[in-house]
């Protein structure tokens, strides 16, 4: 932006010129964007941490579903693969880099804690290598380009183009590699949503793991409105801020009820 250049490149801030650009009301809102999204960039790198240490503490993964974990961790690498290749500003998506890492290092744990003590050790780390290595995999043909470009086939798309006209078109790879991230929150987020309302209680997800992430969701909506022109981008924010804030409720009503599962919990592991 013209304001940033201005102030930051050329060295005008105490000039007039780039005094009547910061009190431009783009450039403000500009400056508040950039300084949010480092922010939250910064912030990140602890957001899962009590997550992490709710699992180590208790020595226990329950409550928390396989396809979680896993789509968690594939949802940020698309994430970060599609930022990366389109050049967005860090500040606009730095933090899913952090939390990228701690959804490789929770999937490490989720397999350490849920190991089947009748299996061989041998079995236990192939499950785990072949888990890891996937997600590996995937990294790799994401930033290589290989996601092709794909097209409904004529029984799916037909039926909607009278109120989708674009139902039949090709869809390109970098299109799908945005889209793909929307999809895998909300395969990841309803499956958790849907066991914590079964099971009446909400197990070791923790409350301010989910409350970071609600908050941060409000704040990257505010930066991917200012700083990038990316409906596809701007729509999987918004599905990400509205799961969020369903499990953020969920914590709040089930949190008596679990507190009560938690304490049954710590009595039959002392028993």
């Amino acid at each position: 932006a013209q304001c940033m250049r201005t102030m930051f490149i050329d060295g005008n801030l105490l000039q007039p010129a780039g005094v009547n650009e910061l009190l431009d009301a783009g450039c403000l809102k500009l400056i508040a964007s950039k300084f949010i999204g480092y922010t939250m960039f910064a912030a990140s790198a602890g957001v899962k941490l009590p997550q992490i240490m709710n699992f180590v503490r208790s020595g226990s993964v329950s409550g928390i579903s396989s396809a979680y974990v896993h789509l968690e961790l594939t949802s940020t690498i698309f994430s970060c693969c599609y930022n990366t290749l389109r050049g967005n500003p860090i500040s606009t998506w730095g933090e899913m880099l952090n939390i990228c890492i701690q959804n490789a290092v929770i999937l490490l744990v989720y397999y350490y804690y849920s190991c089947n003590l009748l299996q061989s050790a041998g079995v236990n780390a192939l499950r785990t290598l072949v888990g890891v290595s996937f997600h590996v995999a995937t990294a790799y043909a994401l930033l290589s380009g290989m996601l092709p470009d794909v097209q409904l086939p004529p029984l799916v798309c037909e039926p909607l183009l009278a109120s989708m006209p674009s139902a039949c078109d090709v869809l390109p790879g970098m299109q799908l590699m945005a889209i793909v991230p929307s999809l895998i929150v909300l395969a990841s987020r309803a499956p958790q949503i849907a066991l914590n309302f079964s099971q009446g209680h909400t197990g070791q997800l923790s409350l301010l793991t989910s409350a970071l992430f609600f908050v941060g969701g409000v704040a990257r909506l505010f930066t991917t409105l200012t700083e990038v022109n990316d409906p596809i981008l701007l729509a999987g924010v918004l599905v990400g801020l509205l799961l969020n804030t369903l499990l953020v409720l969920q914590l709040l009503l089930f949190r008596t009820a679990t507190a009560r599962y938690m304490e049954g919990q710590r009595k039959s592991k002392k028993a």
